[in-house]
């Protein structure tokens, strides 16, 4: 008989406070109310850090009931704060945890549920050999191919958009019609790559949900690396890849290429991924799109975002460079 599990989503966020107002939209636009939503800010200090956090609250405020801030963890690597946390007595009633990070969304309702129950069939085929599920996220090396694949476009993107490029840590060099999916893959280095998937599916997520509400989960090559944005598993699996390092998603993924567990793509889920850090600055346009577009979509009575305006953005901004002029 499957265990009765009692789940709990965990955001981590830090600076990235436009991405963190249009992610926490859209998950509690499209989540389950029932499911305790907690976020972890990891970064203090400068004013990106505090508006995150300012962010984090706002929302808080606007879903009581659903969102707790935790902001008592002295900022360390990600790993070790997240360990912190899951250890301590504020999650001490869950037993699966969804992690996801600030910059990464749903797009379309049940999305929890409908990773939760491919969590439980997973598990009752793999018993402990299943790490954890995902699902399919547009914006990242290995589900970049599966949503170009998905979406009709893969034949658009060789003809129109690939070109020889870089790939891996050691920035290797592959042939136009090649799509890695590894360690920093194709998508990783390339702003203008993630600007054109963007184009075509966070932008389209009509489009985007209907290509993929009927794809079967598929089992992802753990000897390849897959981003964690947005991953499901026993808590106990955090303490577990505990290597000595300070990289979470190397140490997940060397954990479990050395222990040939399963992770699996619920590829009916689609997931949007805002930017790797080499893309942020470029794509840092296309934030007011998103932002708008979800706006309308998920139908809330408030403003997504404290600031609409660049201008009042910019001039928060100031005063608060000022208040710490003025204390020095």
């Amino acid at each position: 008989m499957m265990r009765k599990y009692n789940p709990a989503i965990l955001m981590l966020a830090c600076r990235d406070y436009e991405s963190l107002e249009i992610s926490l939209a859209c998950h509690m636009a499209y989540g389950e109310k029932n499911i305790p939503f907690f976020v972890l800010q990891n970064c203090r200090g400068d004013y990106d850090a505090e508006r995150t956090l300012e962010v984090a609250r706002r929302y808080s405020w606007l879903f009581p009931e659903t969102i707790r801030v935790i902001d008592s963890v002295a900022p360390g690597t990600p790993y070790e704060s997240i360990r912190e946390v899951l250890q301590s007595s504020l999650l001490a009633e869950f037993d699966l945890i969804c992690k996801v990070d600030d910059d990464a969304f749903p797009i379309s309702p049940n999305w929890f549920q409908t990773l939760l129950n491919c969590y439980l069939e997973q598990k009752m085929a793999y018993g402990n050999r299943l790490a954890y599920v995902t699902p399919l996220i547009n914006n990242n090396c290995w589900g970049f191919v599966e949503t170009m694949t998905a979406m009709g476009i893969a034949e658009r993107y060789f003809s129109q958009i690939s070109r020889v490029h870089c790939v891996g840590a050691g920035a290797r060099v592959i042939d136009a019609d090649q799509v890695n999916i590894g360690t920093n893959g194709t998508i990783w280095r390339y702003p203008y790559i993630a600007r054109w998937i963007h184009e075509e599916t966070t932008l389209q997520p009509d489009k985007f949900i209907t290509a993929t509400s009927n794809l079967s989960p598929v089992e992802f090559p753990s000897r390849e690396r897959y981003s964690i944005g947005c991953i499901l598993f026993e808590k106990s699996l955090w303490r577990e890849i505990n290597n000595g390092g300070n990289d979470d998603e190397h140490m997940f993924h060397m954990f479990c290429s050395q222990n040939n567990l399963k992770i699996v793509c619920c590829r009916s889920v689609p997931y949007v991924h805002m930017a790797y850090f080499v893309q942020r600055e470029e794509n840092r346009d296309l934030v007011k799109p998103i932002r708008d577009l979800y706006q309308q979509r998920t139908g809330h009575p408030f403003p997504i975002a404290l600031y609409y305006s660049k201008e009042l953005d910019i001039e928060a901004r100031l005063r608060w460079l000022e208040k710490k002029i003025d204390k020095r």
